[in-house]
């Protein structure tokens, strides 16, 4: 059986960050995703534009 603190259900950038927050705070958490890549709509919409105002990692 896993234990973990968080569950965190998409990887977009909202998710991501999430992650590095509970880690911040030494919090176990596990991220799942539909899609096989990080990113979420934003990578799906936008996969060749950079975006700036949002805090997510360009490349993972």
């Amino acid at each position: 059986m896993i234990t973990t603190d968080i569950l965190i259900i998409g990887a977009g950038p909202t998710g991501l960050f999430t992650v590095f927050e509970a880690g911040l705070l030494k919090l176990r958490c596990h991220l799942i995703d539909a899609l096989p890549q990080p990113g979420g709509q934003c990578s799906e919409i936008y996969p060749k534009k950079p975006i700036y105002d949002i805090p997510a990692y360009p490349e993972i």
